[in-house]
């Protein structure tokens, strides 16, 4: 292969790899005035049957069609070219020239928290399209990003679509609705080893990179709990809780306890450079709304007040879930989501609203699915997140008297390891894992009415697409060439 010449244009120089996922080539385009290089990715399927080959060349011109599109991003290589040769596909992008990750994770060497955060911010947004294009990347790890030479910017390279296209070809079409997981372990989380990836399998990804760098330790070095499969790592790190708590949701053993998107990890990591401001003075002839949340938990009643002006992890909002990253009221109960709900106060329309911010675990509010996004809460609403019920037990007008602060309620919690919750997929069993059992945080004390609290008027307002991921639909070109790309 060496020295010949494809599509009349690419002459091949160097060979990169082969086998496994196919064969990748350095090449010159000695169309192009320096004939600069560029990766040529050869696709051979063994099959060489005439009629298959028109449905094999409508799957590889679609996914080539979906690398071309994402390469529209600075941080992915550009897909240059596509074309068949011989009934032989192949895909041409543009080279990347710089050091891989893999050579800044020296063993045994700590990052700086700041190095973490700014390789988090470097390439959530990465993530953020390539999700927002309905693709999942399948194997982000070290190898294959690559910080560029010219401009220090990290690149995410090798998309799974050439590594699906091997897997799923390895099965006869008889066979082609077998799912082979494509990823690296250490890096790949339970759903995706399962063939089931998700747009958050590659979050998970990027949460173990970052805690290599953190703990300066291999992935497969890394302690887990054998009883719920979760990762134990947190001792092992000179860092914010802050940080902490952001990485534990990224790598969570179920995918939904997991931040599900992108976006999520970066609001998580705006909470740590933006933390909650001071108490805010009222004024005192200012009057306050504040609504009284009621629920039982362990047995016990619970009250929460929220008011009309107060400080919050999210100014104007108060957030409910299991996140104490996130989260003003933090519940214990696993069946809700780690960022569930919202209540704010609509000052035009003098009214507290909720807002659902789990749209695929919504709450029920008197016993109904949330039909909008937003819903005017009254007095006796029941809202039931998970298995947990909150009642709207009351909403008052309070005017305060001068100087008079509202408490910063509740206090920022400690931010530990999540509740473990029950797998639902058997964690894997290794001689050197450690049996330990992650912190649970305390439950709350019951809030109480304040005795020096003004006098309070009763206010009364009764109630009258899956992903896409790369490659998959070239999987089926297994199912028509009946074998292997070589």
């Amino acid at each position: 292969m060496i020295g010949e010449l494809l599509d009349s244009r690419y002459k091949i120089i160097q060979a990169l790899a082969a086998g496994g996922f196919g064969h990748t080539y350095i090449a010159e385009d000695t169309r192009i005035p320096g004939n600069p290089k560029c990766i040529v990715k050869h696709l051979k399927p063994a099959s060489s049957d005439p009629n298959l080959l028109p449905t094999a060349r409508r799957l590889f011109l679609s996914e080539a069609e979906t690398l071309a599109r994402l390469g529209n991003h600075d941080q992915i290589p550009r897909l240059l070219a596509y074309f068949e040769a011989n009934q032989e596909f192949y895909l041409v992008q543009e080279l990347i020239v710089g050091h891989t990750l893999r050579q800044e994770l020296i063993p045994g060497q700590k990052w700086h928290e700041s190095d973490v955060i700014s390789l988090l911010e470097s390439l959530l947004p990465v993530l953020r399209f390539i999700h927002q294009q309905d693709v999942i990347h399948r194997d982000i790890k070290p190898d294959n990003i690559i910080r560029r030479e010219h401009d220090g910017k990290l690149v995410l390279i090798d998309f799974g679509a050439v590594k699906q296209l091997r897997s799923d070809l390895t099965t006869t079409s008889s066979q082609a609705s077998v799912t082979v997981s494509i990823g690296t372990p250490g890096y790949m989380a339970t759903e995706q080893s399962q063939g089931k990836p998700r747009p958050n399998s590659d979050i998970y990804a990027l949460g173990m990179i970052c805690i290599q760098a953190l703990t300066g330790l291999p992935p497969e070095q890394i302690r887990e709990d054998l009883n719920t499969g979760e990762l134990l790592w947190q001792d092992d790190v000179s860092a914010s809780r802050g940080l902490v708590g952001v990485l534990t949701q990224m790598v969570r053993y179920h995918f939904k306890d997991r931040y599900q998107t992108a976006a999520e990890v970066l609001h998580g990591l705006e909470q740590l450079a933006h933390p909650p401001t001071v108490p805010i003075a009222v004024a005192a002839t200012t009057p306050q709304y504040e609504l009284t949340l009621e629920w039982i938990e362990g047995g016990q009643r619970r009250v929460q007040k929220i008011r009309q002006v107060q400080p919050t992890k999210n100014p104007g909002t108060f957030r409910i879930g299991r996140d104490p990253v996130q989260c003003d009221l933090v519940l214990s109960d696993p069946t809700i989501s780690a960022l569930h709900v919202e209540i704010f106060f609509n000052v035009r329309q003098q009214y507290f609203y909720l807002r659902n911010l789990r749209p695929s675990n919504p709450p029920l509010v008197n016993g109904q699915s949330l039909p909008t996004t937003e819903l005017l809460l009254s007095q006796g609403n029941s809202i039931q997140l998970g298995q947990t019920i909150l009642r709207v037990a009351t909403i008052v007008l309070t005017r305060y008297p001068a100087g008079y602060q509202p408490p910063n309620y509740p206090p920022p919690p400690p931010v530990q390891p999540p509740t473990p919750v029950r797998q639902t997929l058997p964690p894997p069993q290794g001689n050197n894992s450690e049996k330990r059992t992650l912190a649970v945080s305390p439950a709350s004390p019951p809030v109480e009415p304040i005795d020096s609290s003004p006098n309070s008027s009763q206010v009364s307002r009764s109630s009258s697409p899956a992903p896409i991921i790369v490659g998959i639909s070239l999987a089926a070109v297994a199912a028509i060439a009946g074998g292997l790309f070589i």
